[in-house]
């Protein structure tokens, strides 16, 4: 069974280690990450729902864990992010549905009592 701590961990840590091997590199994506997400036409709960739903296309786990913490910080509920999933599916057909429910595992994961 996947843990999406886990793969947020390590996740991390191979960011970091990207970050320290090639800094201008991870800076400029920084950049480019803090530019797309900044709130304008759509708020930034709204282009996390957005990659979410292509981290789940996309079958990227490390994305789907990253991008559940950043919406539960900005105050999505788990119907929400399922609600996202269903669009993942109709988008990326079964597996978005295998995806989508990685996507409802990460939340669980990430709000289940330590």
């Amino acid at each position: 069974m996947t843990h999406f701590n886990e793969i947020n961990t390590v996740a991390q840590g191979n960011t970091k280690r990207l970050q320290k091997t090639i800094p201008d590199t991870m800076k400029r994506f920084k950049d480019l990450q803090d530019a797309a997400y900044k709130s304008g036409a759509l708020d930034k709960k709204t282009k996390e729902f957005a990659a979410l739903a292509y981290a789940i296309a996309d079958k990227c786990e490390g994305c789907i864990g990253n991008h559940v913490n950043k919406l539960i910080k900005l105050g999505a509920t788990r119907e929400e992010v399922a609600e996202i999933a269903g669009v993942a599916i109709v988008m990326g057909g079964g597996p978005g549905s295998v995806y989508g429910g990685k996507a409802l595992q990460a939340y669980d994961d990430a709000t289940e009592e330590d």
